[in-house]
């Protein structure tokens, strides 16, 4: 192993270290604006007084809109979905003033009672600092994105106590692939995470249930029908979120007062059911353990996902883990209810259900199912439900599959236009620069030439490709063929600059291959200048041809194949 591979290991625990630290110090933060919100006088939320439920999401929104205003650039603030797309299409690339301001927010958010989580904004503070430190070491693309899955592992394992479950999610959900070079180092940097967690937060998990088992496999039925609700569930938030920026769309309140607004609604739902305000995990932990009345349940689940869907649609900050856990566990004690309605003497404990349903609508809301059945696994310390959690979690996974949403963090992609579905040989076309492919190989011409004098210059310099100038400033290219097709009936004594493609017609050496295909295909050209980024639009610094632009495509693929196998 190369001495720079032991460095690149060695860096990825001190990621996992500082990962650790910084998702702790985020946790102990929203604790403290917790008890400045709400824990004055009362201990607990049902005995505060109803006007400090209202009040305090009020104020809290009113905080996170200042922020936001006073940082109008970031535009809104970032989480899972954000490193998902820079994990495919910008090389590992997060800003770091975004992460301190989503980060600020989400303690602002859930400190004073917004009902989100906070493990999606650990993910992204972590994998900002990740980025920052890749950016500053000069790393190439493939290592940042190694380092951003390092972050994103690491943030995982302190949020949840749960290791193995860091590991997958960074490569099922955050590089996006399976790669023995991307593993080595996730693992590092989760062991490192877990190490810290535990030596100051214990290693406890963080619901602790009774033992549960399952009474009996006649049961398997009704496991799967959960999982369809659970899916089902999952939609719901996202169409409730969805609902609410569309309804924010048809008014004229300014983005900085709608969280404002959105938190006196959260208050008013609160008067009535205060568990719904924050994370939820205590709620949560009452459901898993069957000691919430039935009809509670079900008004809990309605009004969470209601909670969560105004929150997110209205500019709070914050995640939708913990909103998951928190109304599966109600949708899946609502549903032992219909259960044991069915099947008195076979159904199992209500806590059973609960915990099945957690798996479910956790499954399809972030999309995926195999790191959330270890979370569920490792949150509970509680492998005796393993086939029903699995099959709820399966089925519930492809019902949102069979929707227009792969998730939840998908549909916020797509909500920008961008979508991941394509898999990675869309993330190498869009990761991977023209840098290395510009070619010398065009001719330069003074615009006062005619076109029977750019055609012979290009003929005797052999390319395929001219571009023109005009006192130095680049003017516009043109092709042999374009200049010879049939198009062009003009005296070939005459000017060329009417047939030449505009200056903008042009990319830089950071341009995607992607970009350079795309604008390729939109001029029906097989070639492409380039600028140079230092010398402006009158310093061309050559040009990209189609054939180099599919070789570097192959190349990429090849060296892809390599790094999933190991291959050095």
């Amino acid at each position: 192993m190369s001495k720079q591979r032991l460095l690149f290991l060695a860096l990825t625990l001190i990621v996992g270290v500082i990962s650790a630290l910084g998702t702790i110090a985020l946790v102990e933060a929203i604790k403290a604006a917790t008890y400045l919100f709400f824990y004055r006088e009362s201990g607990a939320l049902h005995a505060l007084p109803w006007w400090q439920l209202l009040l305090a999401p009020v104020a809290g929104g009113l905080l996170v809109g200042l922020l936001l205003r006073a940082f109008p650039m970031i535009g809104r603030y970032h989480g899972v979905s954000d490193v998902m797309e820079a994990a495919a299409m910008r090389g590992g690339a997060l800003d770091v003033r975004t992460g301190a301001v989503s980060a600020i927010a989400t303690v602002l958010s859930l400190g004073s009672g917004a009902s989100l989580g906070r493990e999606g904004p650990a993910i992204h503070l972590c994998a900002t600092v990740s980025a920052w430190l890749a950016k500053y070491l000069k790393f190439s693309p493939g290592d940042s994105l190694v380092l951003l899955g390092c972050g994103a592992a690491a943030a995982v394992t302190a949020s949840f106590n749960a290791p193995i479950a860091g590991v997958l999610f960074a490569l099922e959900v955050i590089v996006g692939y399976y790669s023995l070079r991307v593993l080595t180092p996730t693992v590092i940097s989760t062991i490192a995470a877990v190490i810290v967690t535990r030596q100051i937060l214990g290693d406890s998990p963080a619901f602790s249930l009774p033992d549960y088992a399952i009474n009996s496999w006649w049961e398997m039925p009704a496991f799967a029908l959960l999982g369809v609700v659970s899916g089902l569930i999952a939609l719901a938030l996202i169409y409730c979120v969805r609902g609410t920026q569309i309804l924010w769309a048809r008014t004229s309140l300014p983005i900085w007062m709608r969280p404002m607004v959105a938190g006196l609604i959260i208050g008013l739902v609160a008067i009535q059911f205060p568990l719904v305000l924050g994370v939820g995990y205590e709620a949560t932990d009452m459901a898993l353990r069957g000691s919430l009345p039935v009809f509670l349940l079900f008004a809990m689940c309605a009004a969470k996902v209601f909670a969560t869907g105004v929150c997110l649609g209205s500019g709070f900050a914050g995640g939708v883990f913990s909103p998951a856990l928190f109304i599966g566990a109600m949708l899946g004690g609502s549903f032992w209810w219909g259960a044991v309605q069915f099947y008195p003497d076979l159904a199992s404990a209500q806590g059973v259900y609960s915990v099945v349903g957690m798996a479910g609508v956790a499954s399809a809301l972030l999309g995926a199912p195999i790191s959330t059945l270890l979370i569920i696994f490792e949150l509970t310390a509680d492998y005796q439900l393993v086939v029903a959690v699995m099959l709820a979690a399966a089925i519930a996974s492809t019902v949102m599959q069979q929707s227009p949403h792969s998730s939840f963090f998908r549909w916020q992609l797509q909500q920008r236009g961008i979508n991941l579905n394509r898999g990675r040989n869309q993330s190498l076309l869009m990761t991977t620069k023209v840098e290395t492919i510009v070619s010398s190989s065009f001719s330069r011409v003074d615009a006062s030439v005619s076109l029977r004098e750019a055609r012979s210059q290009m003929v005797g310099d052999g390319v395929a490709v001219v571009l023109a100038f005009e006192s130095e400033q680049f003017i516009g290219s043109a092709t042999l063929g374009r200049l010879s097709s049939n198009k062009v009936q003009d005296d070939p004594e005459t000017d060329v600059v009417p047939h030449l493609l505009a200056s903008s017609f042009a990319i830089t050496r950071q341009t995607s291959l992607n970009g350079a295909m795309a604008l390729m295909d939109q001029y029906q050209i097989d070639c492409v200048p380039v600028i140079d980024p230092e010398g402006g639009s009158a310093g061309p610094y050559g040009v990209v041809y189609r054939g180099d632009v599919l070789r570097a495509y192959n190349d990429a693929l090849r060296a892809a194949r390599d790094e999933e196998y190991g291959v050095n």
